[in-house]
């Protein structure tokens, strides 16, 4: 478990990583699911951590985790990678919303790091697909001459480098993270398995 000066980020990796065991189990709670939960929530939110994660299909934070409406603030986008937009979504949920937690969760063969890698150089993707991949191609650098699958090991340095990039954000997240009101994980998911391993 890393370590935390806040106290609230800390029980909220704990929920986090409590919900992800049930889920690879397969003894999911399904919790905050109901009408009548729904419908309390029409008027507020408290959710207790922001989650930037791919837009893959396959990695739903809510269920990764076993949690529910209200429950966390989720940002999805291919690769999981950084932009001003989210970055600026990331500040209303820490600085408003008052989420003690930011996880970037990155996950194993991921299509769009997958893409990236394949291509030829100067080739890029087409469209405006190609924004996404600076950052990418950067992990894909880093993370040549490690050992085990290329991609894999391309996903968990983009979601550290992310991870990195957000905690060093003026003058919102700097200042949070100054004030320990919030922290930043780097996580990873296996598709396979559904473990969600948290990196260091």
């Amino acid at each position: 478990m890393k370590e935390f000066t806040s106290q609230a980020a800390r029980q909220a990796l704990e929920r986090l990583i409590e919900g992800n065991a049930r889920a690879v189990q397969g003894k999911p709670e399904h919790p905050h699911q109901d009408v009548e939960y729904r419908r309390k929530l029409a008027g507020c939110q408290h959710p207790f951590c922001t989650i930037l994660t791919c837009a893959d299909s396959r990695t739903c934070p809510e269920m990764i985790f076993d949690q529910g409406l209200g429950d966390i603030f989720v940002l999805r986008v291919a690769g999981n990678v950084l932009d001003d937009v989210l970055l600026g979504s990331i500040e209303f949920a820490t600085n408003h919303l008052k989420t003690p937690l930011v996880m970037v969760l990155g996950h194993s063969q991921c299509g769009a790091i997958k893409a990236v890698s394949m291509l030829a150089p100067g080739e890029t993707l087409p469209g405006h697909l190609s924004v996404i991949m600076p950052p990418i191609q950067a992990a894909l650098k880093e993370a040549a001459d490690m050992e085990g699958d290329w991609v894999d090991n391309a996903a968990k340095v983009l979601a550290r480098n992310v991870a990195a990039e957000i905690e060093s954000s003026p003058p919102v997240m700097t200042k949070l993270i100054a004030e320990n009101a919030v922290s930043v994980v780097a996580a990873y998911y296996d598709l396979e398995s559904g473990q969600v391993d948290i990196l260091d």
